[in-house]
């Protein structure tokens, strides 16, 4: 099952940018054992956006709770379970800066 887990900062800049590393070597072994489908920032900075492959939704929680952001509180998730019903362009989900 896909899911999308939104991120969103609870105002602690100074925790936030020290937990960064943790969560990028985080979301690169979710990608390496192919659970990551795609992630970053909003724009806005004031969070961000995961799509996962997990189980369940249990499964999903469990990816999202670990993920360092929420382990040291530096953001909150809400996750959404997500029906794919178009096909994804690879293009489309290459970094755009």
């Amino acid at each position: 099952m896909k899911f999308a887990i939104f991120l969103e900062k609870c105002n602690k800049a100074e925790e936030f940018q020290k937990v960064v590393p943790d969560h990028v070597a985080y979301m690169t072994r979710l990608h390496e054992r192919g659970i990551l489908i795609a992630g970053g920032p909003f724009r806005d900075a004031k969070g961000g956006m995961v799509l996962i492959e997990a189980e369940d939704e249990a499964a999903a929680h469990a990816i999202a709770s670990a993920d360092p952001f929420i382990v040291r509180g530096v953001e909150r998730y809400d996750l959404r379970s997500w029906e794919v019903l178009t096909p994804v362009l690879p293009d489309l989900l290459s970094r755009d800066g």
